[in-house]
């Protein structure tokens, strides 16, 4: 059993440190009695490894609807870790008024209100998106989970040097170059606007994080010499990140942010951090938001967990049962062998046996699906291809 911190623990589920005391104390599914376990060690409260990746998939499966409801109801307290992790602003556009809690994978069709199916939206936006319960295209499911990994990955900077604001500083300072050399070469003007607002609200934060920095490193005798350096020149950091400058334009913000890394590039940025080579910075594989087994959930390994990188060495193959897809019939359902992970063990593999999966043809499309010359979805699966063995068709919730 390998015991790591709140901190952490709140790194490998993305989420903030009050939504993790919230799961120890309260399992979020009515009905239900499933809490995340928590160790008491002469340390500090501490969190199974294993236990937070079980716990996570919990998350993910289909939550219970209440009487007489079609959609399960989300937690005030999950709500708001929603809302901090967007910096209580559209992820898209970053507009901060009437925003609205959004599912990423529709709610009708996956009854999941995990924080990984969770992102912020202005109305608008949670209009074009998903308005009716159906994508439109004028923003994709691809972009708005771009957006929200982009939150998760400025999130697990946040929890990671929390505590020292200097280190931290350093860190924003690093990803802030990585959004602009995304913005160099991104054409999809929905990502652009996405990279825009991440990097509006982390530039805010700059005026009073290096006032913090600066307060740390006065106190801290142990201080590395790049963060004394570097807590000398924040007020000079702090002068490009004025609000006047930074609000009145988007090339205004980003003229701002190349002057901010250009006066931190004059000291040696020396935090060891690249992203995993496993999940490419993204912190979840699958369909269904699975950690990923190399970086845990955090999006970044040192330069040499990089090096020494060798996907041989994870036990993960494609899922037998989807062919790693995640999911399994014309209307994406999720696979009933990996659940969405679109991967297994190798043990599960070995093991996987077609019949042992309660899943036969559907009669009335003889297991395609569709019915009809214009491929009409089948009335009876409902595009599932199959059915269980008791000759029951597959409920999809309205």
């Amino acid at each position: 059993m390998a015991l790591i911190s709140k901190v952490e623990a709140a790194m490998k589920l993305g989420i903030g440190i009050n939504l993790i005391d919230y799961f120890t104390e309260h399992c979020p599914k009515s009905g239900d009695d499933v809490k995340l376990k928590v160790v008491k060690t002469d340390v500090g409260d501490m969190y199974d490894d294993e236990d937070l990746i079980r716990f996570n998939t919990y998350l993910n499966k289909p939550w219970p609807l209440p009487e007489k409801a079609n959609r399960p109801l989300i937690p005030e307290p999950i709500k708001r870790d929603i809302k901090e992790e967007s910096h209580y602003a559209c992820a898209i556009c970053g507009h901060m008024d009437n925003g609205e809690v959004a599912h990423i994978e529709p709610v009708c069709k996956t009854l999941n209100n995990s924080p990984d199916n969770l992102i912020y939206l202005c109305p608008n936006h949670h209009k074009k998106y998903d308005y009716g319960y159906t994508f439109k295209t004028n923003v994709t499911a691809e972009e708005v989970k771009a957006a929200k990994l982009l939150k998760r990955n400025s999130r697990c900077r946040i929890l990671k040097y929390e505590i020292n604001a200097t280190r931290y500083l350093l860190s924003l300072i690093k990803f802030l170059k990585s959004i602009e050399n995304k913005l160099k070469i991104e054409e999809n003007d929905n990502l652009v606007r996405i990279y825009l607002t991440e990097m509006q609200k982390l530039v805010e934060t700059i005026p009073e994080l290096t006032k913090e920095a600066h307060k740390q490193a006065s106190m801290d005798e142990f201080v590395t010499k790049t963060e004394e350096v570097l807590s000398k020149n924040a007020p000079e950091l702090s002068k490009f990140a004025s609000p006047k400058i930074i609000k009145n334009s988007d090339r205004d913000l980003r003229n701002a942010v190349n002057h901010i890394v250009a006066k931190a590039s004059q000291i040696v940025i020396d935090i060891d951090e690249v992203e995993c080579p496993h999940c490419n910075g993204r912190g979840q594989t699958g369909l269904v938001g699975d950690l990923c087994a190399y970086c845990g959930g955090s999006c970044v390994v040192t330069q040499q967990e990089r090096d020494e990188y060798d996907r041989n060495d994870i036990d993960e193959v494609e899922c037998p049962h989807c062919d790693g897809r995640g999911q399994t019939g014309f209307v994406g359902d999720l696979c009933a062998y990996c659940g969405g992970s679109c991967v297994v063990t190798q043990q599960e593999k070995d093991e996987y046996d077609r019949n042992d999966i309660d899943e036969v043809e559907c009669p009335h499309c003889i297991g395609r699906g569709q019915t009809g010359f214009v491929g009409d979805l089948c009335a009876y699966c409902g595009g599932s291809l199959r059915g269980n063995s008791a000759g029951k068709r597959r409920i999809r919730p309205k």
